[in-house]
């Protein structure tokens, strides 16, 4: 496998940083390209600028993968938890309510496939409608970090001293975790390392661990 460079891309995830670790071992350096849409980066394995792509399908907003891919699940249903700044009074709890953001910020992505849609869907169904800004999701946690907004996040999002990463009340919000390649062989030969970078981000991730402990839905 060494013999040639590996092109992959991905959504944001902090299972990247171990994967290209873990792959190092048996490729030449890696290429990486970023997307927020999970739709281009399919598209562009389709059309052969990528050799694989690790991204996530937004619960509702199914996406448009191309005849000629090949997928493999990581994981079913991942649950997405919310952001919000340290001194937030619901902070003091290891699970929150939707109504207990109702006076809150929220700050969404729109560019992510689908996210705005299940977001807005999410909070209509709890009976809420808090003010709403758009932007990327690292001004967001800028923001949330100074008490401006909350966001949703990925459970293997680290809590940091002004920042608390909690787990959802009932679990409104999932993605589904996916690997697209064009063969299966390729994606065999990325799969394994992939997924062992993703356990290891989650168990790092207390709130996330806790959860997955709780044996709610099989671990990773």
């Amino acid at each position: 496998m060494g013999g040639r460079q590996l092109r992959i891309g991905s959504t944001a995830s902090r299972a990247l940083a171990g994967w290209l670790r873990r792959l190092r071992r048996h490729w030449q350096e890696p290429t990486l390209h970023m997307d927020v849409s999970a739709n281009a980066l399919l598209r562009m394995v389709a059309d052969g600028q990528l050799d694989v792509a690790f991204v996530h399908e937004v619960e509702g907003s199914p996406l448009r993968v191309p005849e000629s891919l090949r997928i493999r699940v990581l994981v079913e249903r991942e649950p997405q938890f919310v952001s919000l700044p340290a001194d937030h009074p619901a902070a003091a709890r290891p699970v929150v309510r939707l109504s207990d953001l109702a006076e809150d910020r929220w700050m969404i992505d729109p560019a992510v496939d689908g996210e705005w849609d299940a977001v807005r869907r999410v909070l209509r169904t709890a009976g809420i409608s808090p003010r709403v800004l758009h932007g990327d999701y690292h001004t967001a946690a800028s923001l949330v970090a100074i008490g401006e907004v909350v966001t949703v996040c990925q459970p293997t999002s680290p809590s940091r001293p002004e920042t608390a990463v909690r787990r959802l009340h009932g679990d409104p919000l999932g993605v589904r975790l996916l690997l697209a390649a064009r063969t299966e062989t390729e994606l065999e030969g990325v799969y394994p390392d992939l997924a062992d970078a993703y356990r290891e981000v989650a168990r790092q991730a207390p709130a996330y661990r806790e959860w997955l402990d709780q044996d709610l839905v099989p671990g990773p």
